[in-house]
């Protein structure tokens, strides 16, 4: 577990999304990886724990669904140790 705070990363499945959790986690930042493909995170955080000695936390949420929007505002709400949110989900909506 990392003194720095921890940062909540939306879209981290793929694309910007885990580029951002990436290299948040090479600067020793903790993580909570929210996204809907919840293997895809799985495997990044395994990479990202082995590589950078951090904590890895991953919400499996389709944001686009009110009711999982709210697990995401819980955690952001209750968890003391994030500092930051990054928001990187791609709604599909142009």
């Amino acid at each position: 577990m990392s003194n720095k705070a921890s940062v909540l990363v939306t879209g981290a499945s793929c694309g910007i999304g885990a580029t951002y959790a990436d290299r948040l986690a090479g600067r020793g930042h903790d993580l909570v990886l929210v996204a809907r493909d919840k293997a895809r995170m799985d495997e990044l955080a395994d990479r990202l724990r082995r590589d950078n000695g951090v904590a890895v936390d991953v919400v499996q949420t389709d944001l686009t669904a009110p009711d999982q929007l709210r697990i995401v505002e819980a955690r952001l709400r209750e968890d003391d140790r994030i500092g930051a949110f990054s928001d990187e989900v791609d709604t599909g909506s142009s």
